[in-house]
């Protein structure tokens, strides 16, 4: 038992709702794992969260809360603080003092919350320009640029109030699949820069991704890998994080071990992971194994008492002061036509049925405040559309782009705008008609 609860010591775990079940509690008294990651579906507002935060600290004491709130695309907590602007377009703009700002401002809210530490800023170079997972939630394709604001980031979370872990050690950015689903091996040498950065800026942890580099064993399973990561802090080791072990990319991984993999593909029912796929990863001594959900099979509880957290639900506070400034910056990249709305307007949305939400929040959001003027993106192109608004955080898939037939309503030249991924503008390039002039933009 005692080995047991050793082991649990080292897990992040998820819940499944906004109110803890007492099943939950039951789960979390006996366990007492490491920390809670909260998701979007733990979120309803602020007081809610709030309570939820408050009532797992007291459950668990030295129970660490954590959350993904990155900004654009990947704002878990939305509904409690707001939608930081993403990663990308701070790069674009590339006033460090700004990205500090903007980090300070949401630290400070999440930190208000009982939100102990921010799984942020995205320390990964975007090598790879189609990587279908990164995207803007990096600082940009260049490793300077990418280090500047990493420390600028960091300096603002530590200011407003919480901890940080860099992600994803060696480089997400250099991937072409998503780790998430698949196994991912690196395209190119990433860099270690920017987590030296964040390091030297204050940041005190770093998540290891379920990455591989040729010929090399997945990072989260490679004991030299962790050791490379802590001597990143030089003479202060950074707490190692382990991405979420349920992921697609680590089913071959470790089958290859004599682990039992549940059948299937992708992400893993974490209710139905034995207690042997925590202990290897353990092993490639990583301090703390993130877990979307709770693991009952390899930590059984039963019963349990007491009365659930109740939601309520309330709007987010206003967008903070420093993220407006923001999208007022990258405004004036979009073109005139579409600020006058000249010509025949049609959006594309290929946000709809993402794991990051369709477009939900067309202000500080996906989209600039003008795109509520567009047709509705479940409408049909109307014929001779030259007015274009495409929304997509992912890459376009040229092949299915071709096959939904938009292309044959379009008029022979007009005007087109890509919002989200940054790979959009050259997407939408290389399948409109030549007359057709292209322009990116990002969340």
């Amino acid at each position: 038992m005692s080995d047991d609860l050793s082991l649990a010591g080292h897990l992040i775990v998820g819940l499944e709702g906004p109110g803890l079940t007492p099943r939950e509690m039951a789960w979390l008294e006996r366990w007492r794992p490491a920390g809670i990651i909260l998701f979007a579906r733990n979120v309803t507002g602020p007081d809610q969260t709030r309570a939820l935060c408050s009532r797992l600290h007291d459950l668990v004491p030295g129970l660490e809360i954590v959350a993904d709130h990155e900004g654009g695309p990947v704002s878990p907590l939305a509904a409690a603080v707001g939608r930081p602007p993403a990663a990308w377009g701070m790069g674009l703009l590339d006033d460090p003092d700004l990205t500090r700002r903007v980090h300070t401002a949401t630290a400070e809210r999440l930190a208000a919350l009982g939100v102990d530490r921010v799984l942020a800023p995205v320390a990964d170079v975007l090598t790879e320009a189609h990587n279908p997972v990164i995207g803007v939630r990096a600082f940009g394709a260049d490793s300077d640029l990418v280090s500047r604001h990493v420390a600028a980031a960091v300096a603002g979370l530590r200011t407003g109030g919480c901890r940080v872990c860099l992600k994803h050690w060696p480089g997400h950015g250099g991937s072409v699949t998503d780790s998430h689903r698949d196994s991912s091996v690196l395209t190119s040498v990433p860099s270690d820069v920017p987590f030296r950065a964040g390091l030297d800026a204050g940041a005190d942890a770093v998540m290891l991704g379920h990455l591989q580099q040729t010929g090399a064993l997945v990072a989260t399973l490679d004991p030299a890998q962790a050791a490379a990561a802590r001597q990143l802090g030089g003479t202060c080791p950074p707490l190692l994080l382990a991405d979420d072990v349920t992921m697609g990319a680590l089913r071959p991984a470790l089958a290859a071990r004599g682990v039992t993999v549940p059948p299937g593909s992708g992400l893993v029912d974490p209710g139905e992971l034995a207690a042997d796929w925590f202990t290897t990863l353990v092993a490639g001594d990583c301090d703390r194994l993130l877990v979307r959900g709770i693991p009952w099979r390899a930590f059984p509880a039963d019963g349990g008492s007491g009365t659930a957290v109740m939601a309520t639900d309330q709007p987010p506070p206003r967008p903070a002061a420093a993220w407006e400034d923001v999208w007022r910056g990258l405004a004036v990249r979009i073109p005139e036509a579409f600020m006058a709305l000249h010509g025949k307007p049609g959006w594309l949305d290929r946000t709809v049925g993402d794991r990051w939400g369709p477009v939900d929040d067309p202000g500080p959001g996906l989209l600039p405040s003008w795109s509520d003027r567009f047709p509705s993106a479940a409408d049909p192109l109307p014929f001779d559309t030259d007015l274009l608004l495409v929304t997509s955080h992912r890459p376009l898939d040229s092949a299915a782009e071709v096959a939904a037939g938009w292309l044959a309503v379009l008029a022979p030249r007009g005007v087109a705008l890509g919002v989200g991924h940054p790979s959009l503008a050259r997407d939408l390039a290389a399948l409109l008609p030549v007359d057709w002039e292209v322009h990116g933009t990002p969340e």
